[in-house]
């Protein structure tokens, strides 16, 4: 059994570098490319939930029971998601998808990329103002912001919602509308004070694994140093804001014991196999849909829908009072229809398909162009780089959101156009269009 233990661990670790092989061998990119650089700041993360947390927190160790159970769920859901990506990848290339993207003539200027930077920054500013003088106070948040992410969001998830996602196109519209490296490690300090000011680690993180992927895109010499140099700052940043948050207690053992993801998923797993829990047959994934309906706008919606039904069973009413410990081994997975349900959404799901067709899409040649940006490749570095752009918003209003942005978008692009044409018209007195006829003005 401990060999069978050892090899589950061992798939683990592989598993877990697979983007690395999808980027070099099916796409073809170098070994330093946006999906491993991403992949090495999260390095760590993965590594204290996979061993950190459970070595500590359970009492067998990696050799408990419902651990490994949990760790080869989650290496089955891996899996399934990665041939999923192969299999899509390989068809949206032999099927040359890119032919059906849309708006790929909507060409965007720098005036106008820059207007909408300075819009959705003021949408985040906005909604962070909203969000902290809801309840905690304005002072109260930006003297403790994890404080005020953790506690005082509840009501208010709307306002967070937009203010994350807003941040994060503002950042993006920032870097094309002047794709060189120092007006983006400029913009890249301002807007990592804006996720400071969230309360979430995981904000920080995306937003500088955005800045290395935009380097890379802009072949950086010092991409590597950086590299080096800032993941340390960025963790210590990270370190900060989990003092914050653990202000009353913070010594190594707090610290692993934040890591809980396969302790929980360890909890769930036992009391399956015990028949202590039954699957709950489409429940965890119809109750999602609750996501799409803000409680501002129904007050009455439920407090525990979603993955939040398995939360209930091991934490009872953790969830009103905004506690909601995550779990990992793929148990949301797992919890409707076990097994099946596994390898259904691992291959079937959104995330693979959408991995796979984003990734054909951005690194297909010609792909990404920084001296010609359309609202099509807006569309698509928003949907795969933008640091954390639509979370909370689940599919449907998260394409809404999307929607909006580019809506937005077009929208200051035709203003801009539109008084530009006038005032070309007042300085000619003719039709502008006439000025760009081959041969206007000459005899």
């Amino acid at each position: 059994m401990e060999i069978f233990f050892s090899l589950n661990i061992f798939l683990a670790v592989v598993v877990l570098f697979w983007p690395a092989w999808f980027s070099r061998f099916m796409i073809g990119l170098g070994w330093v490319n946006p999906l491993t650089i991403l992949l090495a700041l999260m390095i760590p993360v993965h590594v204290m939930k996979l061993f950190g947390g459970p070595l500590v927190l359970l009492e067998d160790g990696l050799f408990d029971s419902g651990y490994q159970f949990a760790v080869l769920m989650s290496n089955v859901y891996t899996i399934a998601q990665m041939v999923s990506v192969v299999i899509f990848y390989r068809l949206f290339r032999l099927t040359r998808f890119d032919r059906y993207l849309p708006w790929r003539a909507v060409d965007l200027r720098p005036v106008e990329l820059r207007r909408g930077a300075r819009a959705c920054f003021a949408v985040f500013v906005l909604s962070f103002l909203f969000l902290a003088s809801a309840e905690f106070g304005l002072i109260n948040w930006l003297a403790n912001p994890r404080e005020g992410y953790q506690l005082y969001r509840t009501g208010q998830g709307h306002w967070y919602a937009l203010a994350v996602s807003f941040l994060s196109v503002s950042y993006l519209l920032s870097f094309l509308a002047r794709p060189r490296p120092g007006p983006l490690l400029a913009s890249t300090v301002i807007h990592l004070a804006g996720a400071y000011l969230l309360g979430s680690k995981g904000n920080m993180l995306a937003l500088f694994g955005s800045a290395l992927v935009f380097l890379w895109f802009l072949r950086w010499r010092h991409l590597g140093k950086l590299l080096l140099l800032g993941t340390p700052l960025i963790f210590a940043m990270l370190l900060v804001n989990l003092y914050l948050a653990l202000s009353d207690g913070f010594d190594l053992q707090a610290v692993f014991e934040y890591f809980d993801y396969y302790l929980n998923a360890a909890y769930y797993y036992q009391a399956y196999l015990a028949g202590r829990v039954d699957l709950f047959w489409g429940e965890v994934a119809l109750t999602s849909i609750w996501g799409y309906v803000p409680r501002a706008i129904w007050p009455d919606k439920p407090v525990v829908y979603g993955i939040l039904l398995v939360n209930e069973i091991f934490y009872p009413g953790q969830a009103e009072q905004t506690n909601t410990p995550a779990f990992g081994g793929a148990v949301e997975q797992f919890a409707d229809f076990g097994l099946l349900g596994l390898l259904f959404f691992g291959i079937f799901g959104s995330q693979s398909i959408l991995s796979a067709l984003l990734s054909y899409l951005v690194f297909r040649r010609p792909g990404f162009d920084s001296r010609r940006v359309t609202l099509g490749m807006v569309m698509l570095m928003l949907v795969q780089f933008a640091p954390a752009f639509g979370t909370f918003f689940p599919t449907g209003l998260y394409l809404v959101l999307l929607g909006i942005v580019l809506g937005l978008l077009a929208t200051i692009r035709w203003m801009s156009r539109s008084i530009r044409s006038q005032r070309q018209r007042r300085q000619y007195g003719v039709n502008p269009s006439i000025l760009d006829t081959p041969g206007a003005g000459t005899a």
